[in-house]
């Protein structure tokens, strides 16, 4: 059978405090009542007492503690305006060399460009009927055929699209139909070109216009219902 505490202690530093007070107070003056020996109502009182100091120390301490952090911060933020004010004057002085700037912990910015790249891999297409006169394009890199990333300098795949009942093998033969940014995309058809085949021509092309290798010719036939 379990028994039972033969008081609640409280948990709290603040709570404890006062409650010691009254424990130690109640014993200290009415010993014999509680069946205590002097010794150890001694004891009590001169732990209590104890405690006390330790108590009011640490509160001091922490408000200090606060009070200093709250000037410290206080002394940063001014500081650290004054010296982005500083290095900003700094990076903005055509007289000021970049080993200087990079000396003194100031970024140095760059003059020229990084040049973008020219595609060289080619998108890898998969074409999905999803509805009647409609294809879902997918497409990702061939370098990273399991992730729909385009390569790095590519802003987007170019689609061009041939409708008939052969597969040219020749991209003149392919109309250019739209720039996709992100995969996938839909493609809708007329009711003329139902029950014929789509064949798609897909590659990169970046920022300037430059355009990577041709895909594979993907081909699908137009659903008619």
């Amino acid at each position: 059978m379990a028994t039972k505490s033969a008081t609640t202690i409280p948990n709290s530093e603040a709570d404890f405090l006062i409650w010691s007070k009254q424990f130690v107070s109640q014993v200290s003056a009415n010993p014999e009542l509680y069946f205590l020996e002097a010794d150890r109502v001694t004891e009590l009182e001169t732990e209590l007492a104890q405690y006390q100091t330790a108590f009011d120390d640490a509160v001091k301490a922490r408000d200090e503690s606060l009070a200093a952090t709250r000037h410290k911060t206080t002394l940063r933020k001014a500081f650290e305006n004054n010296t982005r004010v500083a290095a900003k004057m700094i990076q903005a002085n055509d007289k000021v060399t970049d080993a200087d700037r990079e000396a003194a912990g100031v970024h140095v910015a760059k003059h020229s460009r990084t040049p973008v790249s020219v595609p060289t891999t080619f998108p890898v297409g998969f074409v999905m009927a999803t509805d009647r006169l409609e294809h879902t394009l997918s497409f990702s890199d061939s370098d990273t055929p399991t992730r729909r990333a385009r390569p790095a300098g590519a802003t987007g795949c170019e689609v061009y699209l041939f409708v008939g009942d052969d597969t040219p093998q020749s991209a003149s033969k392919y109309s250019f139909r739209m720039l996709a940014t992100r995969s996938p995309q839909r493609i809708t058809f007329t009711d003329e070109q139902a029950g014929k085949t789509a064949n798609y021509l897909l590659r990169w092309v970046n920022s300037k216009g430059e355009n990577g290798p041709w895909s594979q010719i993907i081909s699908a036939t137009i659903p008619a219902v």
